[in-house]
């Protein structure tokens, strides 16, 4: 054991010592500021630590989210409590007044989200030595989880990247618009390497872009072109629709064609030419129709020799319609409730949504009133607010009540075709739609009578189902309702004056009105033919319609008709019945969605 003897002068040093060092510590606890590595810490400051050789930082607790989580948080003694969030890789702390983590890297932090590659791809055109535009971006398909600041970038290794930044405000899937800069240097296909926060995405397969070479020499024909698919109001574009355009080649290079963005939906197509002449190139198409107008889309090409521009129309599909049938329920199909008219109506081949569908429609629903119905139960079936309503054989009972009804519904923009031949009721229902009482109607001729359409370019006469301007239709079995005293506000498609009658008659027997939906045929049997296939019937006098079930049902011209006079000869002539029946509703199948009862 060592002995150690103190005289009284080093004690009394030891002590001033001991006195100078703790007493300088107390005073420097008692003016609120410790210090590290510094003789003179900050006043205001409780702590402050000083780098001794301006090489070294502080380290705060460092933990992962979940770690973080897991703190027992003591709310009246933990207000801004402070550690590291390896998670998020940003400084966090507990706040007592929204009790919750807050981040300092933001207002709200650094969002997390993944990558969903299989939705997530490239657009515009590259071409070498072409700097990229506003059209050449990534569309980047995430699923945010947590809401905050976001940085996705894509990088290839041929002159050209993609960078952008934002803040995601909604957790859910959501699409991120990246956009490109540089200039592609080489031609060749680029990978894309995908970056979300800082770290890398593996994508498989890869985002890949194919840059082209400088552009060839050709020219585009739009009026040749082909729209592919069907087009549904909120359905998204997919594989099927396309456009083919053909385009005569002059010169080898590559070719970018692209339109213009219509409700939604556009069409672009690139590539390389490897030969000269006439070829086709497909556009493909991408987005979501956000209406049921028809779209005109503006092509585009990148032609050496100059840009060049022409138009294509894709057509969209019309929803449903409701149908109201008023007339016999019977197999001659006057009002087309029944019958082979009812199968013209539901027939793909003439309204459906397959790609040869004659007018691109989901079809229709029917009710019938029957024939002769009240008018109590006419304006119940009105008030629920029918698309379309189509008036056959037989409607003799149409009073001025009635009349007023349905012209009320039309005002409302309902839609009326109307095949009428009762005198009494068509004068009440043309008294009523032209407020008129001087009009008066009568019937002429009889069965098997052919009256000459007019060659006014109306959609009627010309429309997706053929063109019967000049032509005829014919009356079925007994006499024809005309009109008289009505002036202005049609379109006359016939007259009383039969082309096989030699007796001169005045007045209408078919017009559509030019300011309201209705349409007039004077003939209750416009649409009669009692075989169910839709074949011809055997007569040359009664059942004018023909649309036979062997061609889907598809509206044709009636031979063989008509009554022997006026220098014709029995069954010398051919009706259009069909077809104007077909025209009409493709016109009410339009107007019911662009300006109907119902449109909104």
């Amino acid at each position: 054991m060592m002995n150690v003897k103190f005289t009284k002068a080093k004690v009394r040093t030891l002590l001033l010592v001991l006195f100078f060092t703790f007493g300088q510590f107390y005073s420097q606890v008692n003016n609120g500021a410790v210090g590290i590595n510094t003789s003179t810490p900050n006043t205001n400051s409780v702590l402050d630590v000083v780098s001794g050789s301006n090489n070294k930082g502080i380290l705060i607790p460092r933990l992962t989210e979940t770690q973080r989580n897991a703190i027992s948080i003591h709310p009246a003694t933990d207000d801004g409590l402070t550690i590291f969030n390896l998670t998020e890789d940003c400084y966090n702390y507990w706040s007592l007044a929204d009790s919750e983590w807050k981040s300092v890297c933001g207002q709200i932090g650094k969002s997390v989200f993944t990558v969903d590659c299989s939705n997530s791809k490239a657009f515009g055109t590259y071409i070498q030595g072409k700097e990229l535009t506003a059209s050449n971006y990534l569309s980047v398909t995430v699923n945010v989880t947590k809401i905050g600041n976001y940085t996705i970038s894509g990088t290839t290794t041929n002159g050209y990247n993609f960078y952008g930044t934002g803040v995601f405000l909604n957790t859910g899937v959501q699409k991120v618009q990246v956009p490109g800069q540089g200039t592609p240097a080489a031609v060749q296909t680029n990978t894309v390497q995908l970056i979300a926060n800082g770290v890398n995405v593996t994508c498989t397969p890869a985002i890949s872009i194919n840059v082209l070479s400088s552009a060839g020499t050709y020219t585009i024909s739009c009026g040749s072109a082909t729209v592919n698919g069907v087009y549904t109001k909120g359905t998204a574009l997919g594989a099927t629709n396309t456009i083919t355009l053909p385009v005569v080649v002059s010169a080898l290079g590559s070719y970018s064609i692209t339109t213009n963005t219509v409700d939604g939906i556009s069409f672009s197509g690139s590539g390389t030419f490897t030969a000269t002449g006439n070829q086709n190139v497909t556009l493909s198409g991408t987005g979501t129709p956000t209406s049921t107008a028809d779209k005109v889309m503006t092509i585009t090409s990148n032609s050496s020799d100059g840009a060049s521009t022409c138009n294509v129309t894709v057509v969209i599909t019309i929803p449903v319609k409701k149908v109201l049938h008023i007339g016999n329920e019977t197999a001659y199909g006057y009002s087309a409730y029944t019958g082979p008219s009812r199968s013209l109506m539901d027939s793909p081949t003439n309204f459906g949504t397959t790609a040869s569908s004659v007018v691109k429609s989901a079809g229709y629903t029917h009710t019938s009133l029957g024939p002769n119905p009240s008018s109590a139960a006419l304006l119940t079936a009105l008030n629920n607010k029918p698309d379309i309503v189509i008036l056959g054989f037989d409607y003799s009972n149409l009073d001025a009540t009635s009349a007023g009804y349905i012209v009320n519904y039309l005002n409302k923009k309902g839609i009326v075709i109307a095949y009428t031949e009762t005198a009494a009721s068509v004068q009440n229902l043309m008294r009523a739609v032209f407020s008129d009482a001087s009009i008066t109607s009568s019937t002429v001729n009889g069965g098997g009578a052919v009256y000459a359409l007019a060659n006014t370019n109306d959609l009627i006469l010309n429309g997706p189902f053929g063109d019967v301007r000049g032509k005829n239709w014919g009356e079925d079995a007994s006499a024809t309702a005309r009109v008289q005293g009505v002036s202005g506000s049609v379109i006359p498609f016939s007259y009383a004056q039969a082309i096989n009658d030699a007796t001169v008659y005045a007045g209408l027997t078919g017009f559509r009105h030019t300011g309201l939906n209705f349409i007039w045929f004077g003939d209750g049997g416009f649409l009669s033919n009692e075989n169910a296939n839709g074949s011809q019937y055997p007569s040359n006098t009664i059942e004018p319609f023909l649309a036979p079930s062997t061609g889907g049902y598809l509206p044709v011209q009636r031979t063989a008709y008509g009554y022997a006079g006026n220098g014709y000869a029995t069954g010398g002539m051919q009706v259009q019945n069909a077809i104007i029946f077909a025209n009409a509703l493709a016109w009410a199948m339009k107007q019911a969605e662009s300006n109907g009862i119902n449109t909104p």
